[in-house]
């Protein structure tokens, strides 16, 4: 999904080691040594992936005036593969099967068995004709799927936009990236943003020590229990993002829609559309509520009541005189279907000024979630939390 157009969707990371100093076109040859389509070593899978312009599947070439906006380098990943659809595999060996039955038919009887031949032997034989001609025609470059991610490189903020939220893409980025620029790339995620957070306020010890809130008790009575989609890894603070969202429905709910930010500035936000919750404890399953106000309805509350926590929401967010309508995933922090306030500068809405102000707009938003977030970890990481924990539960209860 493009990041200068249309509504967006992204996931982000931070460039390890820090951005380059210089938006030039020595930058821009390194992007060229990396094009899609120009390794002639592929992978054993059939798979290529490489670079391209950013404004268009097909687009290979790279340049100043394209390619750098403001202090932002804008292009594009692309992933070729070839898989031939499981139906016509399906078919093709049926068709080899038949012609071997027709052959073993033809060849009479001999010991006993018809032909010599075995059912299973001729099932294998035929299946090996199949992937045998499936691959001649890959080869010869049917079936091929070509797929796109924009990338938006803020190298003020060393931060990497990426126009894909889905794991497998992801992975598809991270080693192009080492290889064409000699750094790494770490996820921005509610853990990581938290730990870079506290280290700034002087908090790395008291998030260090974090576990789970507990909201609702457990049925067993038992007093903490791991959430379990983060419990892969014990020193994740991933966590932290399904409490946010949580903290965000209770002030919404009990205190006011206007949130005082760490900047000073303000944000309104509704929680709208869509609401994902989910049992920490892996026992009663998900819940997905769809309408205009989610939170305001039956459904929502008899899951948070059985201990269910928010994974994904819908909202709208106001700060600064710009609105976004978005959805937020809690333990990532990625944004899809972000619809960002409307450029009618110049008129045509075409214009290097649009672009320019929507790769403003992409940043503000970013920064707009991460000040949020860290209105609560303001919260969370105090010592007032256990009084916020205690309230929130007494909310719930009244639900």
């Amino acid at each position: 999904m493009s990041l200068i157009a249309g509504p967006v969707s992204f996931s982000r990371f931070r460039v390890a080691g820090g951005s380059p100093k210089r938006l030039d076109d020595a930058l821009l040859e390194k992007l060229r040594g990396r094009l899609v389509g120009a390794r002639r070593d592929a992978r054993p899978d059939g798979r290529d992936t490489g670079w391209i312009g950013g404004r268009h599947l097909l687009d290979r070439e790279f340049d100043i005036e394209k390619n750098v906006i403001l202090d932002c380098l804008h292009f594009g990943l692309r992933i070729d593969g070839s898989q031939i659809p499981s139906e016509l595999m399906y078919a093709y060996v049926q068709m080899e099967l038949v012609s071997l039955l027709k052959e073993r038919r033809g060849g009479g009887k001999e010991n006993g068995n018809e032909g010599g031949r075995s059912i299973g032997s001729m099932k294998k034989q035929a299946k090996e004709a199949a992937a045998r001609r499936a691959e001649l025609e890959i080869k010869e470059g049917r079936y091929r799927r070509m797929r796109q991610a924009s990338i938006l490189w803020d190298t003020r903020r060393d931060v990497l936009y990426f126009g894909a939220t889905v794991p497998a893409v992801q992975e598809e980025l991270h080693p192009v990236f080492r290889e064409t620029f000699g750094k790494r790339l770490e996820p921005v995620t509610a853990g990581s943003l938290a730990q870079r957070w506290a280290e700034e306020q002087g908090a790395s010890r008291r998030l260090e020590g974090l576990k789970a809130s507990t909201y609702v008790p457990h049925p067993s009575g038992n007093g903490h229990i791991d959430v379990y989609w983060t419990a892969h890894d014990a020193s994740s603070h991933d966590f932290l993002g399904n409490e946010f969202l949580l903290w965000l429905w209770y002030v919404l709910a009990e205190r006011s829609d206007t949130i005082e930010l760490p900047d000073a500035t303000d944000a309104s936000v509704l929680i709208v559309k869509q609401l994902m919750l989910e049992c920490p404890w892996a026992e009663s399953g998900k819940e997905v509520i769809s309408c205009d106000g989610p939170t305001r309805l039956p459904e929502s509350r008899r899951a948070i009541h059985t201990g269910k926590l928010p994974r994904r929401a819908g909202l709208i967010v106001s700060r600064q005189g710009d609105q976004y309508e978005f959805i937020l995933q809690a333990e990532t922090l990625n944004v899809t279907s972000a619809v960002l306030p409307r450029i009618t500068k110049n008129g045509n809405g075409h214009g290097r000024a649009q672009v320019e102000e929507r790769v403003e707009q992409v940043r503000h938003l970013g920064e707009t979630i991460d000040l949020l977030y860290f209105a609560f970890l303001r919260v969370r990481l105090s010592d007032d939390w256990q009084e916020q924990q205690l309230a929130m539960q007494g909310w719930l209860k009244g639900l």
